[in-house]
């Protein structure tokens, strides 16, 4: 192995000898093996390392028997086991480990000043800070600090280092001199503030959780760069620019391969002049500006504003056509090719007859680079469209933000290079240290300049590089555009179309687009192109915690679990954005006021029955409680609906039993008749007992439910081991009920809009009903986007039910109640029921596609900057400790993203039927409402059409609450 330098480590990668340089990371030694991939896409297509940092997660890899490590960010180590990542693990198999075990306690770290990124505003924005006398933290999930533009050799001999690693290097050492707390290999997993208002952060070093409580944080966290979406992009050996940087430059690992490096900006130009310093000519340079030759006035502007950057940049593009490799100005891949790795590219050059096919072994394109901003956006700083399909952060020049105790710097506040990182990380440290009493002698006009210029010098740049950015101009049909989940324009768009999806939100709840490891890193700009749709802080995805991947069973810690249900109601709905008005005054022979299952279903047997029925919803369909589900078809009570935590004593819950019995029985009847797979397995939920007290309280619960005409009962310790095995082994017995199960809310929400379409309801999105008055023919209800009126209302608003009331003068006494959600990655078949917990508050399932689904009733919150649910972490933590209690295996996967949904609180049962007070008024409300919605629907609508329905509902009246 020629190209192999320094001492070998002797590894193994499935079972085959492996070599690796001490210091280089995992990638890096596939890669100089010769292999370029290792895993697999969820398409079953071959996959290699792409990125270089962490973002895409396509090197995958298990190391030593645990499975997700990802390996450019690991280490190689002599002796390591590794093995190619299989796209669904099997946690029941021995090969596999727990990635860590469940912390019996998290340290927490008290400190002035954290900086998340240790690039060059991290850096600089730490030294200052300490300069001042400050306590900082400065955290880096990078294996070493530097950063993408800093990057310091990590293998010895290492390769030729130029002035750029030298001052990093220089920089570095003077702030661990200056006494910075640097900790690299750490993930900020989440965020959140305390009752006090204080900052908290969620951290993880070497699969240790902790917890940290800044007084200020400062976030320099840098940018990512953009997916190049072209034919064949995720074929092994297509890379970012980044990441070949990364294995010349840390790594010291020059491919000997064909290399073509591609894209748009400054640094394809200087790593191909790297690779020509390290003996290594590129079969081509392609570059989507036209020649700067043909921009004297941007030119000559450049080198005024940074005469030495600018000529460096002249030296490369000289070097280069001495070698023979002129670069390819107005030029861009348009196709890759290849089956099990790239051999060849397709280029396009304006003005050109036909593109050129050029042999190649790695193509690494830049196309510019996007802000991983996902930390302050989870902490509610102010962002802003910036009129194309980003979100600007609102900061000022010291990236102070709307959140006075935050401040962003660097790329991950606005794109600017290093230079202005660097002078943006200084003036953010001193305006900490400032605004914690610090103080700071050192004077801001000289810095203040030098971004100035830098600025200046940016500008220039880019006006120089300018170039259409090609977003989807290349992709076919057949283009892949959501890397992790493997979708095709194609499948994008026809699902745009079949669906007349209009928002970001329902394509992802359609499709899974974006729910992937990256978590939408890379397709989201692209998704909103198909949607047509420009980003705004609503509209966006929203920042989920964990903020990246990361092990359960880290997270996993004991913690108090509520009695109750936390009453925290939404904010009075705010109208979004309306694409068109009403035409004049609106009328219908029912009005029903919300578009999730309740609302949607009373539409379809409305619509079935005859009459004309409008929906009106303040978001998109399926958008709020009902699309935020985790799925689960209860058919027996949760442990908190009987007994002395039950609401009421657990009566109007017990009374409700028939009818989730009945509603899962017609999921599936509606399942068959209108032909669309809802993903419904009814395979059993099961109630797990851990002592005689648990098991006690489980057979006086299904002697209840018997009562009730649900099938349900105590099975032994060793019949829950034959149905579910990948249980733990010391439950004492469980309850099970054959008919619970699970379905899919994405999909089966939307199967019933479709039907309820095509039987002639008419569905109103983004029509936030605003007030309502009664009048000679009933109703007339202003929303956000004109008037209906109608002679009846269904009030199936969900926790707005209470408002619609209100409107009417009426007390509907529903609560909002925010619950979490948390989904792990992918696995291999080892869950059958919906399983739960006799006394503890869980419900956990795996769906179609692999994850594990894990809620049961965890508070959540509020997010600071719209109100919508969102997790809490402690919530997090003690629910994620009761899944791998109940599921040990579970320690072996990552957790993918949480989320939260507003559920509703009553008293255990539904409010059903018409109001009393109020004749026309019809109310369709339920907690469990994704269980029982289609039967509610059916109800209602029977109530309307007949004046009566096939059951005695006298219980779930409104009137049951008067006196």
């Amino acid at each position: 192995m020629p190209h192999r330098r320094g001492a070998i480590w002797r590894m193994t990668l499935d079972g085959a000898p492996l070599f690796a340089v001490p210091g280089e990371s995992i990638a890096a030694a596939i890669l100089a093996s010769g292999a370029m991939a290792h895993g697999l896409g969820r398409d079953g297509t071959p996959r290699g390392p792409f990125c270089g940092m962490g973002v895409c997660h396509d090197c995958l890899v298990s190391v030593d028997g645990r499975a997700g490590q990802r390996a450019c960010l690991t280490k190689a180590r002599d002796g390591m086991r590794l093995g190619g990542q299989p796209q669904l693990p099997d946690i029941r198999s021995d090969t596999l480990s727990s990635l860590t075990e469940p912390p019996e306690s998290f340290s927490e770290i008290a400190v002035d000043i954290l900086v998340v990124g240790a690039g060059p505003a991290g850096l600089a924005a730490a030294e200052s800070a300490r300069a001042a006398g400050a306590t900082v933290l400065l955290i880096d999930e990078r294996p070493a600090p530097g950063g993408q533009y800093y990057k310091q050799p990590a293998t010895h001999p290492a390769n030729p280092v130029d002035q750029q690693a030298r001052d990093g290097a220089v920089l570095i050492a003077r702030v661990r001199a200056a006494g910075v707390d640097l900790q690299s290999g750490g993930i900020v997993w989440g965020g959140e503030r305390d009752a006090s208002g204080g900052l908290v952060i969620g951290c993880i070093v070497d699969a240790v959780a902790r917890r940290i409580r800044p007084r200020r944080l400062i976030v320099a966290t840098g940018a990512f760069e953009a997916a190049p979406i072209l034919p064949g992009w995720t074929l092994p050996g297509i890379m970012t620019t980044g990441a070949l940087q990364t294995l010349l430059r840390s790594d010291g690992f020059v491919p000997p391969m064909r290399i073509a490096i591609a894209g748009n900006g400054p640094l394809n130009l200087q790593v191909a002049a790297e690779l020509l310093r390290r003996g290594v000519t590129p079969v081509a340079v392609i570059e989507a500006a036209p020649p700067p030759w043909t921009r004297p006035r941007e030119a000559a502007a450049l080198l005024r504003a940074g005469p030495t950057l600018a000529s460096a940049g002249l030296r490369q593009i000289a070097a280069l056509r001495r070698a023979g490799r002129p670069v390819l100005w107005s030029s861009r891949v348009i196709e890759a090719r290849g089956t099990d790795r790239v051999k060849q590219i397709a280029v396009s050059t304006q003005g050109a007859p036909a593109p050129r096919l050029i042999p190649v072994d790695l193509v690494a394109i830049g196309e510019g680079f996007r802000p991983s901003h996902d930390l302050p956006r989870l902490l509610g700083c102010r962002y802003e469209a910036d009129g194309s399909h980003e979100l600007s952060l609102v900061h000022d020049f010291t990236g102070t933000t709307s959140q006075a105790d935050i401040l962003v710097v660097g790329e991950a506040g606005r794109f600017g290079g290093a230079a202005m990182a660097s002078q943006q990380g200084l003036l953010a440290g001193r305006a900490a240290a400032r605004q914690l009493g610090f103080a700071v002698s050192a004077d801001d006009q000289p810095v203040i300049k030098r971004l100035a210029r830098a600025a200046t010098f940016q500008r220039h740049l880019w006006a120089l590089f300018a170039a259409e950015p090609p977003g989807l101009s290349r992709a076919t049909s057949e283009t892949i555009v959501c890397r992790c989940e493997s979708l095709t324009r194609g499948t994008l768009e026809r699902a745009i179309v079949d669906h007349d999806v209009t928002d970001l939100a329902t394509l992802k709840r359609l499709t899974r687009a974006g729910m992937g490891r990256c978590q939408g890193r890379y397709c989201a700009e692209h998704l909103q192109r198909l949607v047509g749709t420009h980003p705004d802080e609503r509209a966006a995805f929203a920042p989920q915690m964990p903020l990246r991947p990361v092990p359960l069973a880290a997270l996993a810690l004991e913690k108090p679990e509520w009695g109750g249900h936390t009453r925290n109601m939404l904010p009075d709905w705010i109208p979004g954005p309306a694409s068109v008005e009403l035409h004049g005054d609106l009328h219908a022979d029912v009005v029903v006021i919300g578009a999730g299952i309740v609302g949607l279903a009373t539409a379809l047997f409305l619509a079935r029955a005859g009459h004309d029925v409008l929906v009106l919803d303040r978001a998109e369909p399926n958008s709020l409680a009902s699309g935020g589900n985790a799925g689960s078809l209860h058919g027996q009570l949760l442990s908190f609906d009987h007994g002395a935590r039950a609401e009421a004593g657990g009566a109007p819950a017990a009374r409700t039993l028939p009818l989730q019995r009945d509603s899962i029985a017609l999921w599936m009847a509606l399942e068959r008749e209108l032909g669309v797979d809802f993903e419904i397995k009814r395979t059993g939920g099961l109630m797990v007992a851990e002592t005689e007290r648990d098991l006690a309280f489980l057979n006086a619960k299904t002697r209840v439910e018997r009562q009730h005409g649900v099938t349900c009962d105590v099975i032994t310790a060793a019949d829950l081991r034959r149905l579910e095995p990948a249980l733990a082994d010391d439950f004492v017995g469980a309850a099970f009920c054959p008919d619970e199960g699970k379905i899919n809310p994405l999909v089966a929400t939307q199967g019933i809009l479709a039907a309820a379409l095509e039987a002639g309801a008419r569905v109103e999105r983004r029509a936030a009903v605003t007030h309502i008055t009664r009048n000679q023919q009933g109703f007339r209800i202003g929303t956000s986007r004109g008037t209906v009126t109608a002679p009846r209302i269904v009030n199936a608003a969900g926790a707005f039910a209470s408002t619609i009331g209100r409107m009417l003068g009426l007390n509907v006494p529903v609560h909002g109640a925010p619950l979490q959600m948390v989904v792990t990655e992918p696995a291999a078949p080892a869950l059958t029921c919906l399983v739960a917990h006799a006394d503890r508050h869980l419900t956990l399932k795996q769906a179609a596609n692999g994850s594990f689904l894990i809620g049961g009733g965890w508070t959540a919150g509020l997010d600071p900057v719209h109100g919508h649910p969102r997790p809490r972490m402690a919530s997090l933590e003690g629910n994620l400790w009761v899944a791998q209690r109940v599921m040990p295996g579970l320690r072996k996967l990552h957790v993918l993203r949480s989320w939260a949904a507003m559920n509703i609180n009553i008293d255990g049962a539904p409010i059903l039927g018409e109001d009393p007070r109020q004749p026309g008024l019809f109310h369709a409300v339920t907690s469990n409402g994704y269980t029982l919605g289609p039967l509610m629907g059916r109800m209602t609508a029977d109530l309307i059409s007949r004046g009566a329905t096939d059951r005695d509902i006298s219980g779930f009246s409104i009137a049951r609450f008067e006196g």
